[in-house]
């Protein structure tokens, strides 16, 4: 299996390389957020025929693959390569490690983002923890 860094598939971004990226994340943590221009596949539903078919570059250059940690990457990069891709290379790492790093990404603002929202799930919180002191009745023998 071929694996490439976040830092180095970024710096291919950067460059405005044309290349083929696909998520293989589910479409809930895509929307949450993606790397610009990646195409979201989720691998339970991933068609390698219908991924292959839609590529932009050609078969000999590569198609990228991404998930969060970079194991249904390479599950799907196994599926692609059993339907004829002959270049898969997967993201190392994943969406962990390109977050982690800092790398840019594209996501949706999400409804608990909002001060008032934040606020009100932290006082729930706070009414959910345990009391800091507790009485426990001595054991009789």
């Amino acid at each position: 299996m071929i694996t490439i860094h976040s830092s180095a598939m970024a710096a291919l971004i950067d460059k405005r390389q044309p290349l083929d990226l696909i998520d293989v994340r589910t479409k809930q943590e895509f929307q949450s957020f993606h790397i610009r221009g990646a195409q979201s596949f989720p691998l339970r539903e991933l068609s390698a025929a219908k991924v292959l078919q839609g590529r932009k570059r050609e078969a000999t250059e590569p198609l990228y693959i991404i998930c969060n940690n970079r194991v249904r990457a390479s599950l799907a990069a196994g599926m692609l390569t059993g339907a004829g891709c002959r270049h898969p290379v997967v993201v190392d790492g994943g969406m962990e490690t390109w977050v982690r790093e800092g790398l840019s990404v594209v996501f949706k603002r999400p409804f608990w983002d909002f001060p008032l929202v934040r606020f009100c799930c932290e006082l729930m919180e706070l009414f959910r923890r345990p009391p800091l002191v507790t009485y426990e009745s001595p054991r009789v023998a």
